[in-house]
């Protein structure tokens, strides 16, 4: 499904066609499949709701990035890791992790129009 999404947001984008009432997913979809890849129904995703729907089943769970970290000592941040973006771990002056953050580098490729 998140190839589909994605061929669905190129194909848009390349030919001008992005309209949400052509592509149109519901609150409740884009909801659903933020709680299957273990995000808060209210983390954003940018761009249009098909190209939101490909970034978030792009995601890898976050319950599986979070033991991963976990595992091995790191603090782990609730945001997503968007394409490109780099996951960065801070340390104190000892050299022990304190603090993750995201820095997202990801420009979405489509906004919603047709309002």
């Amino acid at each position: 499904m998140e190839r589909l999404y994605s061929i669905l947001t190129d194909d848009a984008v390349e030919r001008g066609l992005m309209r949400e009432e052509f592509y149109f997913l519901s609150d409740e979809l884009l909801a659903s499949f933020k709680r299957m890849q273990g995000y808060d129904p209210a983390t954003y995703f940018p761009g249009s709701r098909i190209e939101q729907a490909y970034l978030i089943l792009a995601e890898g769970e976050f319950g599986k990035r979070r033991a991963i970290a976990e595992a091995n000592g790191m603090p782990v941040t609730n945001k997503p890791l968007l394409p490109g973006g780099l996951y960065l771990v801070l340390t104190d002056k000892s050299g022990q992790p304190k603090e993750s953050i995201i820095v997202q580098t990801y420009v979405a490729r489509s906004e919603p129009s047709g309002k």
